[in-house]
């Protein structure tokens, strides 16, 4: 690897898979000065059919990963583990930002009063949004929905011509159950998957406002960065490197299909089994 020259250091981003490059883009939005390490779990995806005794174990196999990168800062960019975080918080030497956190401080914010969560069954089965929003927002009624196969259609079936009608059809029936049944107008999208199928979501309800914690994550993010002089140089363009314990050759194609940019490499990663 390239040697970093973001204030030394650069920030790590994990995920299940290829989830959390909705929370790449948004860094390399907000944040483009910033080198990234992104560490996806293709091998084990999705994290939310698991127990939550493998995800912990899966999750420290990638914490020891960005241990040995120096980061300066993690992203959980997945919201299976954000549930988690509580039983490994201390085990990184970095501050390090759960996407729930930031799902719920996003949805809190908005005016409407009944908020629609789609998640992996795990994260659904956890209560961890309903109880993270209503801590923020009590006046807040949140409908959680647990969607148990759209996480893993959206990481093998995106950009996949012929995988298109399952993926619709799958995204019209999980949404389908907040907006017709529950007639839910603003939805927040609980797993880092489904903003890089918003298009698609768009496309079948119009009239659903969506919530993505990414860009909240990233904005929380560069407050920490800044507040503790850690934040990368003006005017610098920074990298991405991309590990992922799936198939390089995928990740690196879909990183393309979702616009992320200044790809340094990708590369495979051993995976550990659950």
């Amino acid at each position: 690897m390239e040697p970093f020259v973001t204030n030394g250091r650069p920030i790590g981003v994990i995920d299940s898979g290829i989830g959390g490059f909705s929370v790449v883009k948004a860094v390399q939005q907000m944040l483009p000065g910033e080198d990234l390490v992104y560490f996806g779990d293709g091998a084990n995806t999705p994290y939310g059919n698991y127990d939550a005794c493998a995800i912990l174990n899966m999750t420290r196999y990638m914490l020891e990963f960005m241990r040995g990168q120096q980061i300066k800062l993690l992203l959980v960019a997945c919201n299976t583990i954000s549930c988690l975080i509580p039983e490994f918080e201390g085990e990184m030497d970095c501050p390090v930002l759960s996407v729930v956190q930031a799902g719920a401080q996003a949805a809190a914010r908005v005016p409407q009063r009944r908020i629609g969560v789609v998640s992996t069954c795990f994260t659904h089965s956890t209560g961890c949004y309903p109880r993270a929003i209503r801590e923020l927002a009590p006046e807040k009624e949140v409908v959680s929905y647990g969607c148990a196969n759209l996480a893993r259609l959206v990481e093998t079936r995106l950009g996949v011509p012929e995988g298109q009608r399952e993926l619709t059809e799958e995204l019209r029936q999980d949404f389908m159950h907040l907006v017709t049944g529950e007639k839910i107008d603003t939805c927040l999208l609980g797993c880092t998957h489904f903003p890089l199928v918003e298009d698609q979501i768009r496309t079948l309800y119009p009239g659903l406002e969506l919530l993505d914690p990414a860009r909240e994550m990233v904005r929380m993010a560069g407050e920490r960065l800044g507040r503790e002089g850690l934040a990368a140089e003006a005017g610098r363009k920074g990298g991405l490197w991309i590990y992922t314990t799936g198939d390089p050759g995928d990740y690196r194609e879909k990183a393309r299909r979702v616009g992320l940019v200044h790809i340094r490499d990708v590369a495979h990663y051993p995976p550990k089994r659950p």
